[in-house]
């Protein structure tokens, strides 16, 4: 097998299947495709995973490695934040307080477990440097993260009714991402240097920025196209007024149901 065929069969092929079941998983009606689209993203999501033994040629094989080493501390932030999302103030399906405690210990565990990553020996290198996935990845992580947790505390902190605990979660997240950076930008990693944490963390904050900036445009130009649309739609038809005949109806309805109505009324 040609060394390019099989970068497209065991890599980009396994990315569209990755997709596709995603789709059939989420948004198919019958239970049988969707079991069938779990199993298609499955599938893709171990070919990818397992590309730094299928493809070692390829450097394609470098981003199912990233995506291994990212695997268990990203299940455990996950599964922490559902836990401590839907065992706070949610009209149904209420997760116990046990499970919001083990919440807070699988966030906490998957932070130490991606500072290991950066401060410790548990950096993803590949095959012999730092995996470039991983050096864009962890600023644009904490970049991000601190960045919407700013922006959602300010929200709660203007619609929120009786949501203390909430901010006070947000804020401390934010500081505490906040502090990460900050050591990370003055302080040497064992692998990872504050020029190249910097670099990369700045090129994150530009592709944030450009984000940003597209979505307010896409909204910006909905909001134009819908205004554009709604002034050259006719105006809606006016209502003759009531006959006299209508009146009457409308007078006997009502003093059947509210009493009697007087002419004067």
């Amino acid at each position: 097998m040609e060394e390019s065929f099989q970068a497209f069969l065991l890599f980009w092929l396994a990315g569209l299947a990755i997709i596709v079941g995603l789709m059939l998983g989420f948004f198919s009606k019958h239970g049988t495709t969707r079991r069938f689209g779990m199993v298609f993203m499955a599938l893709g999501t171990l070919s990818i995973l397992a590309t730094p033994w299928t493809l070692t040629f390829s450097p394609s094989s470098a981003f199912g490695h990233f995506l291994g080493s990212i695997l268990g501390p990203s299940v455990l932030l996950g599964v922490g934040l559902y836990n401590i999302a839907f065992s706070g103030h949610v009209p149904v399906g209420r997760l116990s307080e046990g499970d919001r405690r083990a919440g807070f210990a699988m966030v906490l565990i998957a932070m130490l477990w991606f500072e290991g990553m950066h401060w410790w020996v548990l950096t993803p290198t590949y095959p012999d440097e730092i995996n470039r996935y991983w050096l864009i990845f962890w600023p644009t992580l904490l970049l991000v993260t601190a960045s919407l947790s700013f922006v959602v505390y300010y929200i709660v902190k203007i619609v929120g009714d009786e949501r203390n605990q909430e901010q006070r979660l947000l804020l401390t997240l934010f500081a505490f991402t906040s502090l990460l950076v900050m050591l990370a930008l003055l302080r040497d990693g064992p692998n990872v240097e504050t020029t190249q944490f910097a670099e990369e963390f700045w090129l994150a904050g530009a592709d944030v920025f450009g984000l940003m900036v597209g979505a307010t445009l896409a909204i910006l130009l909905f909001a134009v196209v819908l205004a554009v649309y709604e002034t050259q739609q006719p105006l809606p038809k006016q209502l003759d007024p009531p006959t006299n005949q209508q009146l009457v109806e409308a007078a006997k309805h009502i003093a059947k149901h509210v009493g009697e109505v007087s002419e004067d009324e």
